[in-house]
């Protein structure tokens, strides 16, 4: 009876186990409520293009995408690695650069890393392109001409100050030997009005709006960066870039005049690795469609596709943005399902081979305590040995009574035998005790029966 229970149990178990399953599945695969993307300043082209992604995001999928603002890539960077933000964009380079040198006022303190939560790579959407400027009429005329200038370098934290400062020491430059301001690009715009300002180093994408309102205005030029070999073999998350000609202005003065080079790092979208595989499969699916492409003017997402997008520099990529780049790649089920269930899998065997043992152990400890079922028959087999002992054969009268023991073990253990069958007489010790017993009073009680026979056949020849 209790092994049918046990049974039935086990197979509820295997029949609700796949439902277990599937709602496991759809809670580890859940998408979250919300979001958060860290996007730096309102005025940077980050916060533009987290704007088209939470708008795009939203219209998609059931979520509240909440953006933001920042001091730039390094607070981006330190938003991630706290949990506080769930994307964020970034510069290469801006941690090890405003870590390592004096960064302006104050030096940055390096965002504290998350001991289980790395961060991963989803998407290099375009190339931040380095510009010096100064205004038209200035007596600038090469970057060698900077010492003693006032140069407005990037807001702390961001990743214009992150590029001005190797483009600094590339011109061997130190800070103490310009005026350095650290201004957001309206404040650019006012003190360049105000003849406050000799040069600004820039480092954004070339479709950068701040980039056309300043050169576009024909008040402004660029300056050739020399040695450009040199600076990309020291700073590696630079690499070449050429500006083309006439790429600002193409009327009455074209800026540049001709093609220009600089240098160029990448902007990337970064996450944590605990945050949905789902969510950044969408998120990466978004960030690589055309129409995100063109309505942010990222020309070289638009036109190179996964190659340019997958352009990483220092990150790992994330499970759910490599399912989109490799998609024959793809696992059949989600990486955090079959972790999670991996771990369920373990503790359902586990608690089930403990209750097996616990199962097990109580039948026997129950067993012990309670009478075996062969008690009662080694009872009456003892009974049935101590009435043989009190015949010795020697009377006549014995020899009928040694018969009806004899018939009597015998039917004691055909009627035990009935009651046990072949696996637990296999399996059971206490039967085989059971049964030499038999076999050794049977023997006794022939012994006698013998010698009985054998006094009756002599008394008969007497008579005779």
């Amino acid at each position: 009876m209790k092994r049918k229970v046990l049974k039935i149990l086990i197979v509820i178990l295997l029949i609700s186990l796949p439902v277990i399953l599937h709602q496991t599945y759809r809670w580890m695969t859940a998408l979250p409520d919300r979001i958060t993307i860290a996007a730096g300043h309102s005025e940077g082209r980050y916060y533009g293009m987290a704007e088209q992604l939470k708008s795009m995001l939203q219209e998609q999928l059931p979520i509240k995408v909440e953006i933001l603002e920042t001091q730039g890539s390094l607070e981006n960077l330190k938003l991630l690695r706290e949990g506080k933000a769930d994307l964020g964009f970034y510069q290469p380079g801006t941690e090890f650069e405003l870590t390592q040198r004096e960064p302006g006022p104050k030096k940055q303190k390096r965002a504290v890393a998350s001991d289980n939560d790395e961060i991963c790579f989803i998407a290099n959407l375009y190339s931040q392109v380095m510009h010096v400027i100064v205004p038209l009429d200035s007596e600038i005329i090469s970057v060698g001409e900077l010492k003693g200038k006032r140069i407005a370098i990037g807001l702390p934290g961001s990743g214009d100050l992150a590029a001005s400062l190797p483009l600094l020491d590339h011109l061997q430059l130190s800070l103490d030997e310009i005026d350095p301001a650290y201004l957001t690009y309206r404040e650019i715009e006012e003190q360049f009005g105000q003849n406050r300002l000799d040069a600004v180093f820039m480092t954004l994408g070339v479709e950068a709006p701040i980039l056309h309102q300043l050169l576009e205005s024909g008040q402004f030029r660029l300056l050739e960066i020399p040695y450009i070999g040199a600076l990309t073999r020291r700073e590696t998350h630079f690499y070449p870039y050429e500006i083309p000609a006439g790429m600002y202005s193409r009327q009455q003065r074209v800026i540049p005049e001709r093609n220009l080079p600089t240098v160029a790092c990448g902007a990337l979208l970064l996450t944590r690795e605990s945050v949905s595989d789902e969510l950044i499969s969408v998120v990466t699916s978004q960030v690589l469609h055309q129409n995100f492409s063109r309505q942010m003017h990222l020309n070289e997402l638009s036109a190179q596709g996964n190659t340019f997008a997958r352009e990483n520099q220092g990150f790992p990529m994330h499970d759910g943005a490599d399912h989109v780049y490799n998609p024959e790649l793809k696992p059949f089920l989600n990486s955090e399902f079959v972790e999670a269930t991996e771990g369920m899998r373990s503790f359902i065997v586990s608690m089930l081979i403990a209750g097996y043992l616990l199962i097990h152990w109580f039948q026997k400890r129950r067993m012990k305590a309670k009478e075996h079922r062969l008690d009662r028959y080694i009872r009456q087999l003892v009974d049935i040995e101590n009435q043989q002992m009190k015949l010795d054969g020697n009377k006549a009268e014995d020899g009928p009574a040694l018969l009806t023991l004899l018939d009597d073990v015998t039917s004691l253990r055909q009627h035990t035998l009935k009651q046990f069958s072949a696996h637990e007489l296999n399996e059971d010790r206490a039967t085989d005790v059971f049964l030499e017993m038999c076999h050794a009073l049977s023997d006794k009680i022939n012994a006698k029966l013998l010698g009985w026979k054998i006094d009756r056949l002599g008394e008969k020849m007497k008579d005779d």
